[in-house]
């Protein structure tokens, strides 16, 4: 019997889709091991994404006559808010800081407050404050609706306007707003930019993404945002030679950028080249302390080598500078059902399913823990229902529910899930054990000792596994 054996990579589910330009993408990856490990972070994560290289986005346009009349302090700091670069974690804190002093001094123009606007909402989303970032997207969303003229709008705005649009979740809208700065202005290196992590975040469309990637690269052969997202989508597609090759330049472009060492780490978390991974996350985190991606990342290697304590610290980390992620919660979980604290880690399984109600590995592994801790079986059978049906394929549910059903007694429910197990995967270990066990109880004895010896030969501990849960 096991914990699900899938890895997440991130921070939890995919919030923006603009990840590239303000660090907020999440990851999920199947590994490659045959143990039980946690979800990393999708994710996480996401995890999550952001390095630091100059965006026309945020580059302002020639004062205007009201403009000019600007105070001098506020000037500076509307500049010091939108010049260069869309906020990255490392800079977010003084360009929020700057961006609502020059809002509230109501002595911006329209067109310099949609931008701030835009601009402190990625600073707070870089920050985790996601329902302050998500006022201020829809405020400037507004705002740029009010500005672009429909017969005469220009592709920068278009693209201010895109970014606002998919950060509060609207995405056709933002798709629509790319194509349209494309075709006004066919070098917007930006417009292509955020479209491919659009295609890429919102549509899975990797092969698409990375052709806009490609133009990118075409017109800016150094732009670190796109070689770090074509990257993780050739990674995405299975093509993680490729996909390294682009974290590798991306690294020795910017050897500061938190998050181009985190993406090259998830790189080599899919190939099962931890020591690797591990490094890439240790100096994301050298960089940026207060990546959640790495620390969630991170705390997954540290879990599958058994150093719980520092596992759960990182995740206590995460989850202190983002209490908004499943990932980091489940992670946790995780951790503490291998240190035997199941209460602690059913709490932390409801949080993650809280935070994302379609989380089925999370009902998965609640479910089992409600059994092991002998909490109410019925509801821990309910819970790999609802696991089931959000992941029909998954045969870790099925192993869980088998086990519930012999702890509840119904051996004969019980032999039907394992057998269901076993005819996608004969040579599943727990699926044997577990049938051979629920033959013996429906008197079929020579057929299951026959299941358990070959359980046995493929995992020669499932006996002890099963005995720790209570069976034997």
């Amino acid at each position: 019997m096991q914990l699900t054996s899938k890895i997440a990579i991130g921070a939890g589910i995919v919030v923006c889709a603009m990840a590239a330009i303000y660090g907020y993408a999440y990851y999920k990856y199947p590994p490659g091991h045959g143990t039980a490990p946690p979800v990393a972070a999708a994710p996480a994560a996401p995890v999550a994404a952001t390095p630091a290289t100059p965006a026309p986005a945020a580059q302002t346009s020639a004062p205007t006559a009201e403009a000019a009349a600007t105070p001098p302090t506020t000037r500076l700091l509307y500049q010091r808010c939108v010049q260069g670069a869309f906020p990255t974690p490392e800079d977010a804190e003084g360009r929020n800081a700057d961006c609502s002093r020059a809002i509230i001094s109501r002595e911006l123009t329209p067109d310099e407050l949609a931008l701030a606007r835009l601009i402190r909402g990625s600073a707070r989303a870089a920050l985790g404050e996601k329902v302050m970032a998500s006022d201020d997207y829809i405020e400037a969303l507004k705002r740029y609706d009010s500005l672009i003229d429909s017969q005469n709008a220009d592709a920068l705005n278009l693209f201010r306007r895109a970014v606002a649009a998919d950060a509060t979740g609207n995405t056709d809208k933002a798709l629509a707003d790319f194509n349209q700065a494309i075709r006004l202005d066919p070098q917007a290196t930006m417009a292509f930019l955020g479209r491919g992590v659009l295609l890429a975040s919102r549509k899975r469309s990797y092969e698409r993404a990375i052709a806009d990637f490609d133009k990118v690269l075409v017109l800016e052969p150094t732009n670190v945002l796109a070689l770090i997202r074509r990257g993780e989508a050739f990674s995405q597609l299975g093509e993680t030679g490729r996909g390294l090759v682009d974290l590798d330049r991306a690294v020795a472009l910017a050897p500061g950028s938190s998050q181009a060492h985190f993406q090259r780490g998830l790189i080599h978390s899919r190939r099962n080249e931890t020591a690797d991974a591990l490094r890439d996350y240790n100096a994301a985190l050298e960089r940026n302390p207060r990546n959640v991606e790495a620390l969630t990342s991170r705390a997954a290697i540290y879990s599958v080598d058994r150093k719980l304590d520092l596992a759960i610290r990182d995740l206590d980390a995460a989850i202190a500078i983002d209490r908004n992620n499943p990932v980091a919660f489940f992670n946790r979980g995780y951790a503490r059902f291998a240190l035997d604290e199941y209460p602690k880690a059913i709490a932390d399984y409801t949080s993650a399913i809280e935070l994302e109600p379609g989380f089925g590995l999370a009902y998965n592994n609640r479910g089992l823990a409600r059994a092991i801790a002998g909490q109410d079986l019925l509801q821990a059978l309910a819970d790999c229902d609802t696991a089931l049906k959000l992941m029909p394929a998954n045969l870790d549910v099925r192993d869980t529910r088998g086990f519930i059903y012999l702890k509840l007694g119904d051996d004969a429910l019980a032999l039907n899930e394992y057998e269901a197990a076993l005819q996608i995967d004969p040579n599943r270990a727990a699926a044997l054990f577990g049938r051979g066990l629920a033959r013996i109880k429906t008197g079929d004895v020579k057929g299951g000792e026959g299941d358990q010896a070959a359980a046995r030969t493929i995992n020669p501990e499932v006996d002890q596994q099963f005995a720790f849960y209570g069976l034997k």
